[in-house]
């Protein structure tokens, strides 16, 4: 299903949006203020696949927006909507990154429709495009998943001239995205060489590198090419860069700097173009602070960073990934139970997809099974599914009583009312989205008296930034 967001200060056209675009099974978000843009862009929800956004509101400019938008879902297509219309308005609308301009009052629907069809059709077709691509490298994620967003920067950094930083928690799949990017670039048709600078002993890591002439040292009874040559015009990719030992990582940076390099025990100096692709389990920026990686280094190799997210933030692919594993794996024979499913899902997977994939395979190995159901897997993942962490449990009960407040909020307005002629639509609308102002600086200010003050904190525990939080408090 499409998820469109649809931000507008006046309701009737949001409410004329969402009837419009729910007819055509989409999911539509509506926003009336800027405020909840911000709100709902730092909220960890589901990609947007289009945004219809006007362009002069009282608390936002569209333009910026926009560019809020793409920054947070680059796959989004952005229309502008306006009633202030002239020329310059839409050139700097379409420059600024917006596929379409839309005028008020929207009299000719036909041509609506064509436009946001339009839209939506080939947001589609990127999107199915994009998974077969990043499917043949062995990535599978769900049509929510954070991984999407990954994948399509991914894709639009894998064609410029730009070194890459991958970083990720050990089996989160960190080479994977290294030759998907590898794959979409236009180094594609040469080599993708890799290297664990952790697994090589810290003697044979510069002669692996860089290779060796005969007779360098003990044991060169031949000259070999390093990676360096071996992955000349294409890429090479250096897994697990902060085990690098120190005395390597000046010598990278030389090579990247300049592009040269010397064979161990010689003294031609020799060229190699490639592209760098550097992936870590380790917070490098931590490393540098403690001086256990070059800072000189680090910025040339986080030319862009892009960040996997772990398997326990990414529950709904679990099942995705588990059965296209078995299908790969047993050919098809082996199918994944619906409760089987679930358990997966609950389960926080320190180890990652690698974890995942080991779990399947010593279940396979002992039971041999059609059909992996809960009686098959390991009593851990079981009882993990049935006593799930007290954190866990006061989350939902948490969720559930906000919920069951609503409706009885919602009920109690509702039952009020004589006939609804009594009020003001508009006033009332208003006044609820004021409510989500006032709410929001109440938990804050809960929040502040539970951390002693402390915002960082508070910012972690609410999963929002410091920013947002000045924001909801109506601070500058």
């Amino acid at each position: 299903m499409k998820r469109v967001l649809v931000v507008d200060d006046e309701i009737e056209v949001t409410s004329f949006f969402r009837y419009f675009l729910e007819d055509k099974d989409c999911d539509v978000v509506v926003a009336n203020s800027g405020r909840e843009v911000e709100e709902l862009l730092f909220q960890q929800t589901p990609a947007f696949h289009l945004a219809l956004v006007d362009l002069k509101m009282p608390d936002a400019d569209g333009l910026e927006l926009l560019s809020k938008i793409k920054a947070k879902h680059p796959a989004c297509e952005v229309i502008i909507m306006t009633g202030y219309s002239t020329v310059k308005s839409a050139v700097l609308a379409i420059q600024a990154g917006a596929k379409d301009y839309l005028e008020k009052p929207f009299d000719d629907l036909d041509s609506l429709e064509r436009v946001i069809d339009s839209v939506l059709m080939n947001t589609f077709i990127k999107e199915e495009k994009l998974n077969l691509e990043a499917a043949e490298y062995g990535i599978v994620f769900s049509p929510s998943s954070p991984l999407q967003k990954v994948l399509t920067v991914a894709s639009k950094l894998a064609k410029k001239a730009i070194n890459i930083l991958i970083e990720g928690e050990t089996g989160t799949g960190k080479e994977l995205l290294a030759r998907f990017i590898h794959g979409s670039s236009l180094r594609a048709q040469y080599p993708f060489v890799g290297i664990n600078c952790g697994a090589i002993p810290e003697s044979l890591l510069e002669s692996e590198l860089f290779g060796h002439e005969k007779g360098a040292f003990s044991g060169a009874i031949k000259t070999r090419k390093g990676y360096f040559e071996l992955a000349n015009n294409g890429t090479l990719f250096l897994d697990e860069i902060g085990e690098a030992p120190t005395s390597i990582q000046v010598k990278l940076l030389r090579v990247l700097e300049t592009g040269e390099f010397m064979r161990v025990g010689s003294e031609e100096i020799r060229k190699s173009n490639v592209r760098f692709i550097s992936a870590t389990n380790r917070n490098l920026e931590s490393e540098v602070e403690n001086n256990r990686f070059r800072a000189d280094l680090l910025y040339r190799l986080e030319g862009v960073k892009l960040s996997i997210p772990p398997l326990r933030e990414r529950r709904e692919d679990i099942p995705l990934i588990a059965q296209n594993y078995l299908d790969k794996k047993y050919g098809g024979k082996c199918r994944l139970d619906s409760d089987t499913a679930q358990i997966l899902k609950m389960y926080d997977w320190p180890g990652n997809v690698r974890q995942l994939h080991n779990v399947l395979n010593q279940t396979h190995a002992i039971h041999d099974c059609k059909r992996l159901t809960p009686d098959h897997l390991p009593k851990y993942l079981v009882n993990r599914a049935q006593n799930p962490d007290k954190e866990i449990s006061v989350a939902m009960q948490t969720e559930d009583f906000i919920e069951r407040e609503a409706k009885q909020f919602v009920q109690r307005l509702i039952n009020g009312l004589d006939s609804v002629e009594q009020i003001d639509l508009k006033k009332v609308m208003k006044r609820i989205r004021q409510m989500e102002g006032e709410i929001g600086r109440k938990i804050i200010e809960k929040g502040l008296s539970e951390t002693q003050g402390n915002r960082q904190l508070l910012s972690k525990k609410l999963n929002i930034t410091t920013r947002v939080l000045r924001y909801i408090l109506n601070e500058k």
